[in-house]
């Protein structure tokens, strides 16, 4: 009778093992609320400005245990940058990750930011524009605002999304910009510069209507007793009497960036004296068959549709204008409310990719996708001074610099 027991209680303590060993492991606790968001891939990748990221973020929504919440709707919105995104939501993944959308960033080197919303909880994600041009802005004269000087660097931001490859480095040693730049307090220039440094000022030139702006470049790279047309000293100076009108008209900020693309050559470097890049630019009579021969600004033009007008040559201004407008614009009546004609209208002014496409027969290194969108106008019709010109006086409302370049040795490494 023991025995059996015996054997009973070991059949039974048999049983029991395996009945615990088919029901195996507890399950895992339910996954809880969402608490944050993780970004698992994706974050401080960098691109041309204009272009899309190589790759899609991707984040993840976990509870308080940083397990992952499934099924989650998450809204993705540019905050900073002022890029595009070709959709709003995510894709959900089967692990419950989500792929956010393809992002495209803005045209200006600024920070990149994409939010990500899934219901009260966000996450930030960085990008940034890819250049090694580098612009350094110094302020000279009078005392400037915040606001004041971020139109400058806004300008340079623009620039430097728009010129991307890196330039080689000059010396200077005791370098007079005041005298010979017309920065007038800026004490002389030691030091070695790998981009541009642009002198900039908003103080008096003439007074109310007359003279806006006098920029260019005072000093240029050369290399082995050759001009290299890439600016390392340039100035820009407003006139304080005209800024308020300015900057009441609403473009102050296209005036500044179009003064800053004369200061790195634009239209300062076509003539026979430097990169030879203008035919019947006649002087002082003025030309209405003045054109540009460049073959990216040529190239440029064609991009925009305008195979016949730019077939071998873009127009340039050589009718409309004084000694700061003509040979170093391209034609208002052909191209309305580009930048870079010698007259700025009020609304939108585009930076095209024709005069990025320009900088390239200058020797810089550029990226097309950082151009505005851009319309040539319906018709050529030549118009006189449009209504909706900005310009303080017809023609004189800009001026470059008073004296002629010079030059900076290239450092050989």
């Amino acid at each position: 009778m023991r025995q059996t027991s015996a054997v009973s209680l070991v059949a039974c303590i048999a049983l029991a093992s395996a009945c615990s060993d088919s029901a195996g492991p507890p399950p895992p606790p339910p996954v809880g609320l969402l608490a944050t968001i993780s970004i698992r891939s994706g974050d401080s990748q960098s691109a041309l400005a204009g272009t899309s990221l190589p790759t899609p973020p991707v984040v993840v929504p976990l509870d308080d245990q940083s397990r992952t919440v499934p099924n989650q709707t998450a809204t993705f919105t540019v905050v900073a940058g002022g890029g595009t995104i070709d959709n709003t939501t995510g894709t959900v993944n089967a692990d419950g990750s989500v792929t956010g959308p393809t992002w495209t960033l803005g045209k200006s080197a600024i920070s990149q930011q994409l939010l990500v919303t899934i219901g009260s909880k966000t996450a930030t994600v960085s990008a940034n524009v890819r250049t090694q041009y580098k612009i350094d802005v110094r302020f000279f004269g009078r005392s400037l605002s915040a606001g004041d000087k971020a139109l400058f660097t806004n300008a340079a931001a623009r620039l430097r999304a728009a010129i991307v490859g890196l330039l080689p480095p000059v010396t200077t040693t005791n370098t007079d910009v005041a005298g010979h730049c017309s920065a007038t307090g800026v004490a002389p220039l030691t030091e070695t510069i790998d981009g541009v440094v642009i002198f900039a000022s908003i103080d008096s030139i003439d007074g109310k209507g007359k003279i806006l702006a006098v920029s260019g470049p005072c000093y240029i790279r050369t290399k082995a007793g050759q001009y290299d047309y890439r600016t390392s000293i340039g100035v820009m100076k407003f006139d304080s009497a005209d800024f308020g009108s300015l900057v009441a008209s609403g473009n102050v900020q296209e005036v500044i960036t179009h003064e800053m693309m004369h200061v790195v050559g634009f239209g300062t470097f076509w003539d026979s004296s430097a990169k030879n890049l203008l035919i019947n630019d006649s002087t002082p009579a003025t030309s209405s068959t003045a054109a540009y021969v460049g073959a990216g600004g040529v190239a440029g033009c064609q991009a925009l549709g305008a195979h016949v007008t730019c077939a071998t040559s873009v127009p340039v201004e050589g009718t409309q204008g004084g000694p700061g407008t003509l040979y170093s614009h391209w034609r208002e009546s052909t191209f309305g409310n580009e930048l870079m004609t010698g007259f700025i209208q009020r609304g939108v002014n585009p930076l095209s990719v024709m005069s990025i496409r320009s900088l390239e027969d200058l020797g810089y290194t550029v990226n097309p996708a950082a151009a505005d969108p851009y319309t040539l106008p319906a018709g050529v019709a030549l118009r006189a001074f449009p209504a909706d010109d900005i310009s303080a006086t017809p023609g004189g409302w800009e001026r470059p610099l008073p004296h002629a370049p010079r030059a900076l040795p290239t450092v050989v490494h």
